[in-house]
């Protein structure tokens, strides 16, 4: 009996192109290298998940807010699908969703305060 090639099928390929050098690159949560790639990344037909942080990464910005860090692609067999990965903008989105949840907490802070103030003075 021969043994058979990774692939059953016919592998699909994800180029993956960011626009700084030595970003880590994370298909399905496992690390496959840094940029630049040199070779398309060889994967089973179906969905893949691309992103250039770890899955198990603590900021929870990452993790729970709208920054599109994480590109989901369907690679066919046989197909070669070119990702390409904003690295500085994704920076500048994190950056802006922390700047707005932290605006939201001091306004519910101060809504809060406000509310007991007027309860103390309804109260007396």
């Amino acid at each position: 009996m021969a043994q058979g090639t990774v692939f059953d099928s016919e592998p699909g390929f994800i180029k993956v192109l960011a626009d700084t050098t030595t970003v880590p690159i994370y298909v399905n949560g496992s690390l496959v290298g840094h940029t630049p790639l040199e070779n398309p990344i060889p994967v089973y037909q179906g969905i893949h998940h691309i992103t250039h942080h770890p899955p198990s990464i603590s900021d929870p910005f990452l993790q729970y807010t709208k920054t599109n860090g994480v590109k989901q692609i369907f690679v066919l067999s046989g197909d070669t699908v070119t990702v390409i990965l904003n690295t500085h903008l994704l920076a500048n989105r994190i950056s802006q969703a922390k700047k707005e949840h932290y605006f939201t907490n001091y306004i519910g802070i101060g809504v809060s305060l406000l509310v007991l103030w007027q309860l103390w003075v309804l109260a007396n």
